[in-house]
């Protein structure tokens, strides 16, 4: 119970300085930070992922199992990227290596992402555990999503929307999701992701199950003596 008072009270008041200048963050009511934050943090740890800079006016990231979508706005500039992250599973070592990758967005994209975010709503929507009816398990994806809009900042999360049965909080979770995908035509980079990782086989982090390529003989063996030579 004291490290989640200290973990609210961390949040709610975030203290930068920037060219001497005090700025003063607020966590929104509407947030939850008691449990995935801890989740996120790993995350930034294990693949060495940049923290969220409170120095720009806007900042938004979007947090999946292996990837996070960044926006921000600085002044008159916009500029979104993604970077995907996974595990190699090597014997019986689920971290045996990482392998993180980034891509930036053209402006015109970050752009529109911006534009799309500011106009959704979706700052509305309060974390999944304020939402009656949201349900919880343990088999299926969070949503991560933080904003910093000035000084206030929010940290939501929502366990599997596409299970919430008639909620309406729900469906705008999967549209919102399903736009930024479109708009960010993000498909292409999860795709040219997944042809670049090295390794013979690999996790998300944050998921329960081992991906495997296909390997020839010749190309396992291959892979184990350049492993070896490291």
């Amino acid at each position: 119970m004291k490290s989640n008072l200290l973990l609210i009270s961390f949040f709610i008041s975030l203290v930068t300085y920037s060219q001497n200048e005090k700025i003063e963050l607020s966590l929104t009511k509407d947030s939850d930070t008691l449990f995935w934050k801890k989740f996120q943090t790993e995350k930034i740890k294990d693949f060495n992922l940049p923290n969220l800079d409170q120095n720009l006016e806007f900042v938004f990231r979007k947090w999946n199992p292996g990837h996070v979508l960044e926006i921000t706005k600085n002044e008159n500039y916009v500029s979104a990227k993604i970077i995907y992250f996974v595990f190699e599973v090597w014997n019986d070592n689920n971290k045996a290596d990482t392998f993180v990758k980034k891509y930036d967005l053209p402006n015109k994209i970050a752009t529109s992402l911006y534009k799309f975010i500011k106009t959704s709503g979706y700052d509305k929507i309060p974390s999944d555990r304020f939402i009656k009816g949201w349900q919880q398990g343990f088999d299926g994806i969070t949503h991560i999503y933080e904003i910093k809009d000035g000084n206030k900042y929010s940290f939501k999360n929502y366990w599997t929307p596409k299970v919430q049965k008639g909620l309406k909080e729900a469906e705008q979770i999967i549209e919102f999701n399903t736009r930024i995908r479109e708009i960010g035509e993000l498909s292409k980079y999860g795709e040219k992701f997944t042809a670049e990782i090295p390794f013979p086989s690999y996790m998300y982090s944050g998921q329960a199950y081992t991906i495997m390529k296909i390997l020839t003989k010749k190309e396992l063996r291959q892979y184990k003596r350049n492993r070896r030579n490291k």
